[in-house]
């Protein structure tokens, strides 16, 4: 029997190996297939990866560039609205200095009952206008506003000496009346 098991072995022996190498190949080749496998679903995970993060990136920036427009083009409104805002309301003063200097009607003429008035600005400036001594203090700050040397609307007239202060509350009284005839510096003070 021994001898028969011997034999059998012997024959079977090249088919056996055969098949042990053939066994071996195959775990060889799936091993390979598997690490092949892994290593293509790691590439295409880190492709992916790669892809998305880049996506993420130019949405960012996309979004980035979105913002910086619609910063500049409020910017741009704001700038815009103020200058537009700016020159209304400097047109508005150039008709309220028309408006105030048409008021005043011309200058009169040297006589005994024509106030000269000098007004001295903050800038040094000198304006000099005669008035008719039944004239308000009013129409003197009309002819300040008219001659658009300030760019304040709160100020107020004042004389050296004896110091007074000719504000808004005194305004209706005549030059006469103010003691202002027949001359009169007035100083502009801001208030």
């Amino acid at each position: 029997m021994l001898t028969m098991l011997q034999k059998v072995l012997e024959e079977s022996s090249p088919v056996l190996v055969a098949a042990r190498l053939d066994a071996e190949e195959r775990r060889n080749n799936m091993r390979l297939r598997e690490e092949q496998d892994a290593a293509y679903r790691a590439a295409l995970e880190t492709d992916q990866a790669r892809e998305r993060q880049r996506r993420e990136e130019q949405e960012r920036l996309e979004r980035e560039a979105a913002e910086a427009e619609q910063k500049r083009k409020e910017e741009e409104e704001a700038h815009e609205r103020a200058a537009r805002e700016a020159a209304e309301k400097e047109a508005a003063r150039a008709r309220i200095r028309e408006q105030k200097a048409l008021s005043l009607g011309d200058e009169p003429e040297k006589g005994p009952s024509v106030t000269q008035v000098l007004v001295r600005f903050p800038t040094g400036e000198r304006k000099e206008r005669r008035f008719h001594s039944t004239a308000t203090i009013q129409s003197v700050y009309d002819y300040v506003d008219s001659l658009g040397c300030l760019e304040v609307e709160d100020y107020s007239l004042v004389s050296n000496f004896p110091r007074v202060t000719y504000g808004r509350d005194k305004q209706s009284l005549s030059l006469k009346e103010a003691g202002l005839h027949p001359q009169a510096s007035l100083f502009v003070e801001l208030n």
